[in-house]
């Protein structure tokens, strides 16, 4: 299988008053292309750490981390935690989007969201914005938002829960990534909306042949679209194996 992802024994570390705390200790996993690999665990378990450290998001002012976190661009292979910087932030939105937990919080309450997306198009391609536009208008679409070309002008309040994480999807998917993280996808949204979103991501996975790493805690939701499944405690992995196994 075409390997997308290799993270070598990652740690993540925040230095407090009280000393430092391992958030992260000595993860090991890889990501393939067109898989699903489920991260399970309690809250405070290392989940979305994990996931902000492949993103290279992480403050380096406050934060010690250590091990490699490999991603796969075309013929090259960069490392997120030793590579260089610019070389990562080209990674993000391109190579490697996250949806994140809270669309709400994520989604910037003051611009339209249909400015949002188009910003995460200009970054990486030289285009028209009329161009950026038209892209939008068509992941809106995808994502199964009503009225695409009317709702581009809206603002995130205008928009359900529902409405707000297929907005976060679009945005993920606008430069079409090869990873993309789905941190706690469906949360907060009732059980209809989460069958549709779990829907369009296993649909839109196979269109783009995406590897995606799942981040939950809820097992029913792993058993419905995961290939493969890592338990996390305590900031590492205390079980893997497949979907049927775990």
């Amino acid at each position: 299988m075409d390997k997308l992802l290799e993270v070598r024994d990652l740690k993540v570390s925040f230095p407090t008053e009280d000393g430092l705390v391992k958030a992260v200790d000595s993860l090991s996993f890889d990501l393939a292309a067109g898989e699903t690999l489920a991260i399970v665990g309690e809250s405070g378990s290392g989940k979305t750490v994990t996931s902000l450290a492949v993103m290279g998001l992480h403050n380096p002012k406050a934060t010690q981390i250590a091990g490699s976190i490999k991603i796969k661009d075309g013929n090259e292979v960069v490392d997120v935690v030793s590579g260089d910087r610019e070389k990562v932030r080209l990674l993000r939105g391109r190579v490697v989007s996250m949806i994140f937990q809270d669309p709400m919080s994520a989604l910037h309450p003051y611009f339209r969201v249909g400015d949002q997306i188009i910003e995460a198009h200009q970054v990486h391609n030289q285009v028209a914005e009329e161009v950026s536009r038209a892209r939008a208008i068509e992941l809106l679409e995808m994502v199964g938002i009503p009225e695409a070309n009317k709702r581009v002008d809206a603002f995130p309040h205008q928009f359900s829960g529902g409405m707000r994480q297929r907005v976060m999807i679009a945005m993920a998917l606008m430069n079409t990534p090869k990873i993309l993280i789905a941190d706690e996808p469906t949360t907060a949204l009732d059980v209809t909306v989460q069958a549709q979103i779990l829907t369009l991501l296993k649909d839109l996975q196979k269109e783009f042949h995406m590897g995606i790493l799942l981040i939950t805690h809820d097992l029913g939701i792993v058993a419905q679209v995961a290939d493969r499944v890592n338990v996390m405690y305590a900031g590492d992995i205390v079980e893997s194996g497949s979907v049927e196994d775990i």
